[in-house]
Parts: structure tokens; sequence; C-alpha cells
């Protein structure tokens, strides 16, 4: 059960605010019509998630001059609201997204951002491996990429990995065979093999 390396559609592109609700609220209401059917017999979003993030809703917090709507925090509050009055479990799958995209606006080069943030208006979605099982607080990492020349060999374990089901790009932390750090955006993201 893995999703696609690329989206199945091109995300619609939304223009303000206004329009974010607009379409949080058509949405759902679709999404509301067999949630708990859904639920009850396990079954995941798959469908739904698609829906969701070519809706636009996805990469609605990317600034206006990254191609975005740039929305308020009160309006990203009022789509997540609506989403997860209808299905929670749809609600609660954009948070590790959005995470990545504001670390993302406050973090990665000029370069990144433009690359990333064309990727998430066209519809990819963000994952996140992050923390390890039995470490001694939510920084500590085992998990370790090892350098042979340009060869790269990860080894370890992650936990905690909420949205890496169904993300096009997942962000992993680990430490180099060279340094106690995590490694730059560019390589601490990669591309998740679909």
């Amino acid at each position: 059960m893995t999703a696609p390396a690329q989206p199945s559609r091109s995300a619609h592109l939304i223009q303000n605010d206004a329009q974010a609700i607009s379409v949080a609220r058509a949405l759902a209401q679709r999404f509301a019509v067999e949630a708990a059917l859904r639920d009850r017999e396990r079954r995941l979003p798959r469908a739904e998630l698609d829906e969701f993030s070519a809706s636009g809703l996805w990469g609605i917090t990317i600034p206006k001059e990254y191609g975005g709507a740039g929305v308020s925090y009160a309006t990203l509050v009022e789509v997540i609201k609506l989403i997860s009055a209808a299905d929670p479990s749809l609600g609660q799958l954009p948070q590790n997204h959005l995470g990545v995209v504001d670390i993302l606006l406050q973090t990665a080069s000029e370069e990144q951002k433009r690359h990333y943030f064309a990727k998430v208006l066209q519809g990819y979605r963000f994952g996140n491996a992050f923390s390890e099982a039995g470490s001694k607080h939510v920084g500590a990492f085992e998990t370790q990429i090892r350098f042979d020349g340009e060869q790269a060999q990860i080894d370890g374990e992650k936990f905690y990995c909420t949205g890496a089901l169904f993300a096009h790009i997942v962000r992993r932390w680990r430490w180099t065979n060279t340094t106690r750090r995590t490694l730059p955006l560019s390589s601490a993201t990669t591309l998740a093999s679909r």
C-alpha cells in the first residue's frame, strides 16, 4: 500500500481565502456522505485524499510570491475544521504536509522554495519520517546515512510517520557518518519511491 510517485491529476490553484473556504465546504459535504461507513469498514480514504489534494487546499499556505494563495491562519483553521467535521481522518492527514511547507518557508533556500512549492501547487503531498521508537527524546535519532563516494546507505527505523503512506515526498531526518546533525533540506528530503 503506497502512494504513486506523482499525483494522479493536477491540483486546482486556489486564489484567495474565500475560494479556499468555498472549496472546503463543497468537499466536506461530499466527504461526509461515506465517512462513517468507510471508517466502520476500515477502508483507507484513497480516492477522497486524492480529491482533497487535487482541490488545491493542500497548497493554500504557499505564499503569493511563489504562486499560492497565501491564506491567513484563520482561513487555514476554518478549512481544516470543515474537513475534520465531515471526516476526522481526512482532516488530520494534512498536518505533517502543512508542517513541512512551513519548515520550507522558514528555512529553505530560494531554490528549494521554488522547487518544492511548485510541487505542492501541482498536488504533491508531503509526509514525514521523524521520531524513532525508544529514543530518549523527540529529537534523538539513531537513523544514519553513510556515504561511500556517490552511494548512500540509510540504516534505521522510523516510528512516527503520519501521512507518509499517502505522501509523494517524505522528509526524513537522520545523521550522517561525518557529522551529528540533520542534513540540509535538499539532502534530508527525498522523493518517495513508489
